[in-house]
């Protein structure tokens, strides 16, 4: 399953309150914490993230000592896990690495999964539990998991898939264009790890990240520190091709650039054929069951950004090229947004371009003639 899909299995325990422990199972960097920690934001939940791997099993189970007379022992239960007056109600566990920690650790890690407890301390009615961890394939520390362990979790594998991380992370949270674009073009290099291999640096979606966030600091691939950190994070082989597609982009208009009124188009065919590209790849992710008015605000806000980008267009031929495209997710969703947008700037492009929009010369550009024309388009 991809990352996304991962996170709505997490997010279906919580929408239904079942407490059932969920694991997944991913090689390193595909974004698996980090789903957690947005859906933690998303509902409110504290994360509370632990990772096993560097935990003894005094510190995840607890210390046992005699009470004050001596007769009995007491549970000490550690300090790291949720605790509703200082946490808050609602929480989730992530038990991070839980493949990476010895066998100690899972067997300390068992109760809690298991029963919600260790020893007298309890696990707030509030908290899900949500464990990580790499496969055995993906050239890591690997210890598998006890059958009665293995058997409490709802266990899902995690691959890499860079439809969801472009339209579910990378475009949501300002992930450099170059970034973006280069694996647009190249989506094999999102993680490209091989287990087979010596290399120890390879690219992941982590890594892309921490070259997005190299490029938004200093974005002159030309100097030798900046090329060195891109290599670092994403390996020789695929660092060298990116530095050279990012080479090719400084005279080319980003679509960020149109966009916000920084650039203008340029004229030239095959420059604004890549500048339409770019608009498109602002657009949110529309599946066939969208409808207009439940889409996100952040969703409606950018479909309508990459309408008036594309209707700014200098040529009308690529304007109704990127229209028919975006239509092609979901037609009546486009079609609601345009109509959506300001009259004034909608029907000035139509009045100028109504030929090469195959509109007859009917004078003014009536509402109704606004929506034959986007009736056209099924």
């Amino acid at each position: 399953m991809t990352i996304q899909e991962f996170g709505e299995t997490v997010e279906f325990n919580i929408r239904h309150n079942l407490k059932h422990a969920v694991l997944g199972l991913g090689a390193p960097g595909v974004g698996k914490s980090q789903i957690i920690r947005q859906i933690g934001r998303k509902f409110g939940y504290k994360v509370i993230d632990i990772r096993l791997a560097q935990m003894s099993e005094v510190e995840i189970g607890g210390l046992i000592y005699p009470n004050e007379s001596r007769t009995k022992t007491v549970w000490l239960a550690p300090d790291i896990l949720p605790n509703e007056e200082r946490d808050g109600k609602n929480t989730i566990l992530l038990l991070d690495e839980i493949t990476s920690c010895s066998k100690r650790v899972q067997v300390a890690a068992y109760q809690l999964i298991l029963d919600r407890r260790i020893g007298q301390y309890e696990l707030p009615e509030g908290t899900f539990v949500v464990a990580l961890g790499n496969r055995e394939d993906d050239d890591g520390v690997y210890i598998r998991l006890a059958g009665p362990l293995a058997d409490r979790f709802e266990i899902h594998y995690i691959e890499p898939d860079f439809h969801s991380w472009k339209y579910d992370f990378a475009l949501k949270n300002g992930v450099h264009p170059w970034v973006v674009d280069y694996l647009t073009y190249r989506p094999t290099a999102l993680h490209n790890q091989d287990p087979e291999s010596d290399v120890l640096v390879f690219a992941t979606p982590r890594s892309w990240v921490r070259v997005s966030d190299i490029l938004k600091l200093d974005g002159d691939v030309s100097k030798p520190v900046v090329r060195h950190k891109i290599v670092g994070n994403v390996g020789e082989a695929e660092g060298l091709k990116f530095i050279d597609f990012c080479e090719k982009q400084k005279d080319v208009v980003t679509a960020d650039d149109f966009m916000t009124g920084k650039a203008n188009a340029p004229q030239d065919a095959e420059a604004l054929k890549a500048l339409a590209d770019g608009i498109l790849a602002k657009a949110p992710q529309l599946r066939a069951g969208d409808t207009y008015d439940r889409l996100s605000d952040e969703d409606r806000q950018r479909l309508e950004a990459v309408i008036r980008a594309l209707v700014r267009l200098p040529k009308a031929e690529f304007t109704v090229m990127g229209l028919k495209q975006l239509m092609s997710g979901n037609s009546e969703v486009v079609k609601d947004a345009f109509n959506a947008i300001d009259d004034k700037q909608i029907r000035a492009f139509i009045r100028e371009n109504r030929y090469t929009l195959g509109m007859d010369d009917d004078g003014a550009i009536s509402k109704n003639a606004l929506k034959n024309w986007m009736s056209l388009w099924k």
